[in-house]
C-alpha cells in the first residue's frame, strides 16, 4: 500500500490503533472506524485477508458527504477473534450486530472488496430492507474456483487453494509456538519485508497482526469456508435485488497471465471472473459493470475509481 514513510498523523490516528471497539459477544469486540454524517452510511467491507487500512485511499473522500464505517473481521486488526467457522454469514452477523450496538441504523450502501463482496451479497440477500445500494469491488464470486478451474480445464484454484491453507495452518502454529522468527521464509511469507511505504507505526501494527495466532486461524477458517460454507450460504439466500443502485468493478489487469500461467489459461479464467461480475451486476435492473484499469487491489491502485461508483450509487439511492 502506497503510504508515507513518514509518520502521517491521520494515518497513525485511524490505522495504527484501535478505534471505536464495540462489544458484540461476552469476551469480543469488533473494531470499527465511523468517519463523516449522514444518512445513507456507507459500509465499508475488506477482503479476504485485509482490514480498515485497505479503505485509507476511498473512506475519507466519502466521509466528507456522508457516514461511513469500515471495520476489521474478526481475528484480523484490531478485532478480537470469533467463533468458528469464519463464513459469509458470521461476518453479517458479527457486523449487523456491532452496527446496532453503536445505534447507526438502515439505510446502509454497501461496499465489498474481493471476499468482502459476497459478504455483503449476502447482507443485501438476507436484509434487504436495510439496504440503499451496493458496489462490488474486484468482489470473489459462489464457487469461484471451480468455476474457473472448469473454465481452464485443470485444477490450479483449487491446488493453490488447498496450499495456502496448508500455510496458513503452519503459520498459526509457529505464531502460537512462538517460533515464527525474523529471517525466516515462514517470516517473510507472514510479514513481507520490512516496507517504507509504511509509517513506523502502521508497520508496527501490521507486524504485531501478522504474527498473531488469531490473525491465521481466522484467515484460515474464512479462506476454507470461501468455496464450501460461504458460498453456499450466498446461494441460498440469493436472490432478485429490483432496482437497487448497483455497480460491479472489474479489474481489467487480472486479464494479464499469473507466473506459470498460459495466455489461454488467463483469457479463461478472466472470462468466467467477467461472467461472475455481469452476473453480480444483473441481480439489479439498474445493476451495471465497469472495468477499471487496474489489479485486483482496486482501492489502492485506483481509489478514485470506487469513490466515483460510490458516488453515483449515493446520487440515486432513495
Amino acid at each position: 500500500m502506497a503510504l508515507s514513510p513518514a509518520p502521517n498523523p491521520w494515518l497513525d490516528q485511524h490505522y495504527a490503533a484501535p478505534q471505536t471497539l464495540v462489544k458484540i459477544g461476552r469476551r469480543r469486540r469488533l473494531n470499527l472506524l465511523i468517519a463523516g454524517e449522514g444518512a445513507p452510511t456507507v459500509i465499508f467491507a475488506a477482503g479476504l485477508n485485509g482490514t480498515m487500512l485497505h479503505w485509507a485511499r476511498v473512506q475519507p473522500a466519502i466521509a466528507l458527504r456522508t457516514r461511513t464505517v469500515a471495520f476489521d473481521k474478526a481475528g484480523l486488526g484490531f478485532s478480537d477473534p470469533g467463533p468458528m467457522p469464519r463464513t459469509a454469514a458470521a461476518v453479517v452477523q458479527d457486523l449487523r450486530t456491532a452496527l446496532a450496538a453503536v445505534a447507526i441504523p438502515p439505510p446502509y450502501v454497501l461496499v465489498g472488496h474481493s471476499q468482502g463482496g459476497p459478504q455483503m451479497r449476502l447482507f443485501a440477500f438476507l436484509h434487504p430492507q436495510e439496504v440503499a445500494g451496493l458496489v462490488l469491488v474486484d468482489s470473489s464470486g459462489e464457487y469461484q474456483d471451480q468455476r474457473i478451474d472448469e473454465a481452464r480445464g485443470d485444477r490450479g484454484n483449487q491446488t493453490q487453494r488447498l496450499e495456502n491453507l496448508r500455510t496458513y495452518s503452519r503459520l498459526a502454529r509457529l505464531t502460537r509456538a512462538g517460533a515464527l522468527t525474523a529471517g525466516t521464509p515462514d517470516y517473510e511469507r507472514a510479514v513481507g519485508a520490512a516496507s517504507p511505504q509504511y509509517t513506523p507505526a502502521l508497520w508496527e501494527a501490521h507486524v504485531a497482526q501478522r504474527t498473531s495466532p488469531g490473525f491465521w486461524r481466522a484467515l484460515r477458517s474464512e479462506a476454507a469456508a470461501a468455496s464450501t460454507a460461504s458460498s453456499d450460504q450466498v446461494t441460498t439466500a440469493r436472490r432478485p435485488l429490483g432496482d437497487l443502485p448497483l455497480i460491479v468493478l472489474t479489474a481489467g489487469r487480472n486479464a494479464l497471465p499469473r507466473p506459470g500461467e498460459s495466455p489461454a489459461a488467463a483469457a479463461a479464467r478472466h472470462a468466467i471472473w467477467q461472467t461472475m461480475h455481469d452476473e453480480m451486476a444483473a441481480l439489479s435492473t439498474r445493476g451495471e459493470r465497469r472495468t477499471v484499469d487496474a489489479g485486483h487491489g482496486i482501492p489502492v491502485e485506483k481509489p478514485d475509481a470506487v469513490i466515483a461508483a460510490i458516488e453515483k450509487v449515493l446520487a440515486v439511492s432513495p
